[in-house]
């Protein structure tokens, strides 16, 4: 990861693109028609040798992200998220970016309009530092609602006693 200074490290999306690509079996010569990019240049940008790779541009990586199925959130995430994990760890948490990234995708707009609802609170009085208390609080409830999603399946599997 290169720091440029000022500015926050340049994270590398490559591994993250052809760990999807040899997942999905998915050669650069389909790529190249599922983006629209030339093979030749998908090879430049795609290089194992980071040294040798040609700057790929926002749009490009897009159209890679896209025909791949996924997008620059779930990518993002995925790099933060997956330091010093295993691949296999990788991808047994998959799913866990992906529902993840859907949930919150919406959740400012969810929190604004929440905000908006509360008498006497604006945006303009939001800190930076509630994210960690909030997220400790969305962690224990998502844990929580885990609990009761087993609780209810082994429930239905265990017994007849079909309550919900």
């Amino acid at each position: 990861m290169e720091v440029v200074e000022g500015d926050e490290p340049q994270r590398d999306y490559i591994p993250l693109i052809l760990h999807t690509m040899a997942a999905q079996d998915t050669a650069q010569r389909r790529l190249a028609i599922l983006t629209g990019i030339s093979k030749s240049r998908l090879g430049l940008l795609l290089h194992s040798d980071p040294d040798k790779r040609s700057v790929m541009t926002q749009p490009e990586l897009e159209k890679i992200l896209h025909a791949l199925g996924t997008n620059v959130l779930q990518a993002y995430i995925c790099i933060e998220t997956f330091k010093g994990f295993e691949p296999l760890d990788k991808d047994r948490y998959a799913t866990v970016i992906s529902m993840l990234c859907e949930m919150f995708v919406g959740l400012p707009r969810k929190i604004i309009e929440a905000l908006d609802d509360i008498n006497g609170i604006d945006g303009s009085e939001v800190k930076r530092d509630w994210g960690g208390p909030l997220q400790k609080a969305v962690v224990k409830r998502v844990a929580e609602e885990v609990i009761k999603i087993r609780e209810r399946r082994a429930r239905l599997t265990d017994g007849d006693d079909f309550q919900i």
